[in-house]
């Protein structure tokens, strides 16, 4: 590692006003080109090219989030039209407060990776993991996860006061001699993220899918899969509830294709675990209202919100591959997959996160996608705050590389 790459990866003393006192002092024709970041753009001479390390400057002159996982405010599709459209729509009283429209249901159904037998909503993604373990989980179980996992998986397991023990996962999902393994600690519920899972963005193939069933065939472990993508997800809807309908809970969040307003979760499965979570539903204040669940309908099945969303999945598409391709060029391994975000190894997590943050650029730990200490590190960068411009991209690239070096 070089000098230069040292200081910037102490972060020593940095603040996102003082990046520029990390960077050695230019000379010759190079001088032309040190302008006053305050006041003037920066231009390079003719032939220049400056790594990403040396354009850190232009990065701290405003922070990116790239933690938070969240999509792009100028991706989602307009709600006007949904909202009308369902605010004029015939209301059948007595349809019930927890239940899911006949519309919404009508517009799910084909979308979903088996038929299920019995469907209800939740408030949101969180909301519809919450209730599911609600209803499949008591207090000391044992749950199985596979990791590295969405943390909010985690944080709802522990919420239950369960105890997590972790599937390990390669290329094509969780690993079937590790879940041999782990269901011999009679877990109560196996969770697992089938298609775009955060942090990795990896999808359970077919095959592991037939895989994992068999393992799970003479079990009576009941499983929990979170789809929290959705739509927006690049990958086909895959399921273990094509094989094991009767033990399968599917919860699939709309907030990230559609975005948040209309909290939108849809969660189906056998009659019986889907009444639990009804029932439970029932029992608080919270309940999905007809015109929020018949709005998401409206934008599943209007063309233009589907035109909508495929443009949005190329954004993201080309925003991963660009910093995949930019942390590559700086020596750093990250493999594009589905999704919102790239898993990007480093050297040391805490440290990375600090001088990342001393730049003004904010990743999430990739220890919080894991029930235990992990035998390498991790950030999760995500890009739905990711500008699309390169050399913005290649700043942070060569801020990540710097960091986690």
């Amino acid at each position: 590692m070089t000098s230069r790459h040292s200081r910037v990866e102490r972060g020593d003393g940095v603040s996102t006003r003082s990046t520029g006192k990390f960077f050695p002092s230019l000379s010759g024709s190079e001088k032309t080109t040190r302008r006053d970041r305050a006041s003037l753009p920066w231009q390079a001479p003719s032939g220049w090219r400056e790594s990403g390390v040396d354009t850190a400057a232009k990065v701290a002159s405003a922070s990116i989030d790239l933690e938070q996982g969240l999509p792009d405010a100028a991706l989602l599709p307009p709600l006007e039209d949904a909202v009308a459209a369902a605010a004029r729509a015939a209301w059948r009283a007595g349809s019930g407060r927890d239940g899911i429209t006949p519309r919404l249901l009508a517009a799910v159904r084909p979308t979903w990776p088996y038929p299920a037998r019995d469907w209800t909503v939740a408030g949101s993604g969180d909301d519809g993991v919450a209730l599911a373990c609600q209803a499949l989980v008591r207090a000391g179980d044992v749950v199985a996860v596979a990791e590295p996992a969405d943390p909010l998986l985690l944080r709802t397991v522990r919420a239950a006061r369960a105890r997590i023990v972790p599937v390990a996962c390669d290329d094509e999902g969780p690993e079937p001699a590790s879940l041999a393994h782990v269901l011999t600690r009679r877990p109560a519920l196996f969770v697992l993220q089938p298609r775009a899972s955060v942090p990795t963005g990896l999808t359970v193939s077919a095959r592991r899918i037939a895989v994992l069933a068999r393992v799970l065939a003479d079990d009576g472990t009941a499983v929990l899969e979170y789809d929290g993508l959705g739509p927006l997800a690049a990958a086909a809807p895959v399921s273990l509830g094509t094989r094991l309908p009767e033990r399968v809970l599917h919860v699939r969040s709309y907030c990230r294709a559609y975005g948040p307003e209309l909290r939108s979760c849809v969660v189906a499965g056998p009659a019986e675990l889907v009444e639990r979570v009804r029932r439970i539903r029932s029992l608080g204040t919270a309940w999905s209202g007809r015109v929020l669940q018949d709005a998401q309908a409206f934008l599943i099945d209007d063309p233009d919100a589907d035109a909508l969303l495929r443009q949005a999945r190329a954004r993201y598409a080309a925003r991963r591959e660009a910093l995949a391709r930019a942390l590559r060029a700086e020596g750093v391994g990250a493999v594009p997959g589905d999704g919102l975000g790239l898993w990007v190894p480093v050297a040391d997590e805490t440290r990375a996160l600090m001088s990342l943050a001393a730049h003004g650029v904010s990743v999430a730990p990739g220890s919080h996608c894991h029930s235990r200490p992990a035998a390498a590190g991790h950030l999760h960068v995500t890009v739905g705050g990711l500008p699309d411009d390169a050399a913005r991209t290649f700043a942070v690239a060569g801020l990540i590389a710097a960091a986690g070096g």
